[in-house]
């Protein structure tokens, strides 16, 4: 059975109403992601759940993730310098563009099967 390594990127963003450029930035990342890389999901909200920063409450926060697979391998050194690099443009990027005081982006190695 053929077999074929990539890495998945996951961005998760916090749902929000309030930034015009929300949906916009959002549908760009995830157009951005599916010509470069060959495809993109965009999930449905999810329900996030935070600890506030005076840790006394706990705050509920409706997330998306974005993900996507490059096609390169993390063990490389200089495959994990390209994508770092470009993950650090993207969440400066999206960071700016939301106004969210954090934006988690995860890479992780997957492997596919492959007919």
């Amino acid at each position: 059975m053929p077999i074929e390594k990539r890495t998945r990127v996951e961005i998760f963003l916090p749902l929000r109403s309030d930034i015009p450029a929300y949906n916009t930035a959002l549908q760009w990342m995830a157009e951005e992601f599916a010509y470069e890389r060959g495809g993109a999901t965009l999930t449905a909200p999810f329900a996030g759940l935070f600890v506030s920063s005076n840790r006394l409450d706990v705050v509920e926060d409706a997330i998306r993730i974005l993900y996507c697979d490059f096609d390169l391998d993390v063990t490389n050194a200089q495959d994990l310098a390209g994508l770092t690099s470009f993950l650090e443009s993207v969440k400066r990027f999206l960071m700016e563009t939301l106004e969210e005081e954090e934006i988690w982006i995860i890479y992780f190695p997957v492997t596919r099967i492959v007919s």
